[in-house]
């Protein structure tokens, strides 16, 4: 199994909409590689993003073939 790429991480995190307001635009987004430390088990990428519309700060924890495994 191929871990995806940072640049695809990222496409996949900016496609989610916003749980709070629907909106797909975001003013912060920073992608990690996950480390055996994190508390989400099987996430390979986390993505800590600030909505642009509601300033709610969420937390996305993608699988490593791309799959949205968190998102608060």
């Amino acid at each position: 199994m191929t871990i995806v790429s940072k640049g695809r991480a990222e496409l996949i995190a900016r496609a989610q909409a916003c749980p709070r307001c629907r909106e797909y635009t975001y003013k912060k987004l920073k992608l990690r590689a996950a480390i055996d430390g994190d508390h989400i088990l099987g996430a390979a990428w986390i993505a800590e993003m600030v909505c642009g519309v509601c300033a709610a700060h969420l937390q996305l924890a993608l699988e490593s073939d791309g799959d949205v495994l968190f998102f608060n």
